[in-house]
């Protein structure tokens, strides 16, 4: 059956590296962010362990706190061609497949909206969903508006993308490369693991998903 909405996960499956870890490297090579706030940004997670093994790495975004909000999107904009450079083309070819069978793509990812969203955008997908940040005087805080989807946080956003579009969980596909991705890929009535992590690659198979091997 063909899916009316597909789910799929950005990081490590439609692109092949972490868009938003890149985006940091590029804002340090350029010297946008200080070794100090580096250095602050990385002790936190030295501070809460048990925090980063329950929410991910991605919990800490302390590292954009004052960044002005139009730098923010000057970076992403100078970003964005290399993360597309970085896109899996088996995974492309699967959503445009979809799309044109008349499927909604639905870009869904913990990291960075504005990121998420032009890497959607160059790849001609209108719908996506990533972390929001908070911005006060035109300056980020560091902190994000609400929870950000990763984990059994992407359950709620892909719902609220299928009422939308009226269809139940039967007839959505996901797509997703990470152990966090389990629930997502277990809610939708079809899952593909794209270059699974071990744990996910035995999953799959007890489930048997689709095993997508990316490069």
């Amino acid at each position: 059956m063909t899916p009316g909405v597909v789910i799929c996960d950005l990081d490590g499956t439609l692109i092949s590296v972490s868009s938003e870890l890149e985006f940091v490297l590029g804002l340090f090579r350029r010297k946008v962010l200080s070794r100090a706030v580096v250095i602050r940004f990385l002790y936190h997670y030295l501070r809460h362990p048990i925090r980063t093994m329950q929410e991910g790495r991605g919990w800490n975004r302390g590292y954009f706190a004052g960044l002005p909000v139009d730098v923010l999107h000057d970076e992403v904009e100078d970003c964005t061609p290399h993360l597309l450079k970085k896109v899996r083309p088996e995974v492309l070819q699967v959503l445009n497949e979809h799309k044109q069978a008349g499927a909604e793509v639905f870009i869904l990812s913990a990291s960075l909206s504005p990121l998420v969203q032009a890497v959607a955008g160059g790849l001609g997908f209108k719908s996506f969903r990533g972390s929001i940040p908070v911005v006060k005087n035109g300056k980020c805080t560091g902190h994000l508006i609400g929870q950000r989807p990763y984990g059994k946080a992407k359950i709620a956003p892909a719902m609220a993308m299928m009422g939308q579009l009226g269809l139940e969980p039967s007839q959505a596909l996901a797509l997703g490369d990470s152990w966090g991705d389990r629930f997502i890929l277990g809610l939708c009535g079809s899952a593909i693991a794209v270059h699974p992590v071990r744990k996910l690659r035995k999953l799959a198979v007890q489930n048997n998903w689709r095993i997508l091997d990316g490069r």
